[in-house]
């Protein structure tokens, strides 16, 4: 596939001044705006919601590192609800922690929340077999259809890992298939309303991200995916990217899919990658991130 540089692309938008061209000569690359822009009616929704809408993102402990060792304040650019705990499932009964700590399931989540949001984001998966997964997304889409949700966005599970989830009901083979088969309901268009996020593709080789088992966020990986789910609900709602790709340069507008450019944002510049908030180690995590304030890093 052919590619051209960030730079070409903010100096044709009128973007960069002559002073920031020698830097973004040296950028990472992103793919043409055409091929980025063929993805975006991969799947229609029935109503596209905007910023001011809600979201809310339910994730298993892989996670849960966006809390835990860099706070959420990555995740900007929408209004959203968290929910990131330890040992859940989609749908059958979450595992047990070592302190006997057992989530609510992502359908428990859900449906104890109600009506309020547009858009669910579903970040878990890594403990659950595949034997039913056609089924789970069944029983998600409906509760979420009756609770008034407007758009699913369901993330693919990285697959080249090591883990091995409690009950060994998940590991690297089952995340392969699991994918496979939601990427074909989507393609089907048996849920209209669903999107995919290709976490997986875009995570494939960033093994600076994750713990030993290839799941589990470190420092960088917090803020690569918190950067990461900013940039795609922004790809999907036509606004401009929350963050620029690098430090110097202004947020591309409309914000590229970032299935489509792969992981080629200098999180270094935009970030302050190695540092933390301070939160400390937890097993559940339920809030927002700061925007539209500042994020912490940011106030003194």
């Amino acid at each position: 596939m052919r590619r051209t540089t960030l730079s070409l692309l903010v100096v044709a938008a009128g973007a960069l001044t002559t002073a920031t061209l020698a830097d973004a000569a040296t950028a990472p690359p992103f793919d043409e705006a055409a091929t980025v822009q063929e993805q975006a009616v991969r799947r229609p929704v029935p109503t596209l919601p905007s910023s001011s809408d809600r979201a809310l993102l339910v994730s298993d402990s892989a996670w849960l590192g966006m809390a835990n060792y860099t706070g959420v304040d990555q995740v900007q650019g929408f209004e959203q609800t968290l929910s990131l705990k330890s040992c859940r499932r989609r749908v059958a009964t979450s595992c047990e922690n070592y302190n006997d700590y057992v989530p609510e399931t992502l359908y428990d989540e859900v449906d104890e929340r109600g009506a309020g949001y547009e858009t669910l984001i579903v970040a878990t998966g890594y403990n659950d077999s595949d034997n039913r997964f056609t089924e789970d997304v069944e029983d998600i889409v409906t509760l979420a259809r009756s609770h008034g949700y407007e758009r699913i966005v369901w993330l693919t599970l990285r697959s080249n890992v090591t883990y091995t989830s409690p009950g060994q009901a998940g590991f690297a083979e089952v995340f392969e298939r699991s994918n496979a088969t939601l990427k074909q309901i989507v393609d089907d268009g048996t849920y209209p309303e669903v999107v995919v996020a290709d976490w997986a593709e875009y995570a494939r080789d960033q093994t600076q991200w994750f713990a030993t088992d290839g799941i589990h966020l470190r420092n960088e990986g917090g803020y690569a995916a918190g950067d990461y789910i900013s940039r795609k609900m922004a790809f999907l709602d036509s606004r401009p990217c929350p963050q620029p790709a690098f430090a110097g340069v202004e947020p591309l507008d409309p914000c590229p899919d970032p299935d489509g450019h792969g992981p080629v944002i200098d999180l270094d510049s935009i970030y302050p990658v190695g540092r933390n908030q301070g939160i400390g180690f937890t097993l559940a995590y339920v809030g927002s991130s700061s925007w539209p304030d500042a994020p912490w890093w940011e106030v003194s």
